[in-house]
């Protein structure tokens, strides 16, 4: 039994309050496990909505609509060249890869996202670990965590709203950050693919989820006293524009085979 006076750490019942009050749900963050139940709802959280992605149906449409789209390119070029045989293995061919291209999709989806949630919050956790102790302060790892932890519902939000968005305008090709100016930006029919990605991942930046979530961080860190002024800020802007930086050469890297980002 508690004894009097003794004051109850955070759970599950605070995480709204990482969207409404962060500096009071992080004001009685302490040194302790207190970050499990909520990264396991987390997780889950992320997972079903991946699972809701999935059962939209959206994930079929968009992979049947570009065979369909393959499927006729090669009729318009190949029809009189190829024997029908050899034709129908190409179509075939379109098939099988789009069956391939929906499985991936679906493990990106309901796989893949939560494992990036549970690998932001553990990396950041670690780099801001690493900063706290050049500073000469003590790191409280189990504190870095649950800020962590707390703040990765913020991103989670976003992976709602952009189902909601998908829901909406019936397509996968939505986005809460400032990427489709990349068309407006850059002259998409004359500029090189990996000018169009390079422009398309530094406007990955511009994201409010993605600036909301590295403004609660701030807010720990300054609340549990692990960074405070113009540190933590400088060591979370970089962090930002670290991670606005590898998507940036993900999308430039997957245009080297791919031919370029949708803008």
């Amino acid at each position: 039994m508690l004894e009097l006076g003794t004051r109850r750490t955070v759970g599950v019942r605070d995480i709204p309050l990482v969207l409404l009050a962060p500096r009071r749900l992080f004001s009685r963050v302490e040194d302790v496990a207190a970050w499990g139940w909520p990264l396991l709802l987390l997780l889950t959280l992320v997972t079903l909505i991946g699972y809701a992605t999935v059962e939209t149906g959206l994930i079929d449409r968009e992979v049947a609509r570009d065979v369909g789209q393959r499927i006729a390119q090669i009729d318009a070029t190949q029809r009189d060249v190829v024997e029908r045989s050899a034709l129908r293995e190409l179509y075939e061919k379109e098939r099988k890869k789009g069956e391939f291209e929906n499985l991936l999709t679906r493990i990106q989806v309901v796989v893949a996202e939560p494992a990036k949630a549970l690998a932001a919050a553990l990396l950041v956790a670690a780099v801001l670990y690493g900063v706290v102790a050049l500073t000469g302060r003590k790191p409280e790892w189990h504190t870095l965590l649950t800020v962590c932890v707390y703040a990765g519902f913020i991103d989670a939000l976003r992976l709602l709203t952009r189902l909601a968005l998908m829901v909406r305008y019936e397509t996968l090709e939505v986005y809460t950050a400032l990427t489709p100016l990349t068309r407006h930006l850059v002259d998409v029919d004359a500029a090189e693919p990996t000018v169009l990605a390079l422009v398309w991942g530094l406007l990955t930046a511009t994201d409010p989820f993605r600036i909301w979530f590295w403004l609660v961080v701030i807010v720990g860190l300054s609340a549990t006293a692990q960074l405070r002024g113009w540190r933590a800020w400088l060591t979370c802007v970089l962090c930002w524009l670290i991670a606005a930086g590898g998507r940036t050469g993900l999308a430039v890297a997957s245009v080297a085979k791919a031919g370029g980002p949708q803008a």
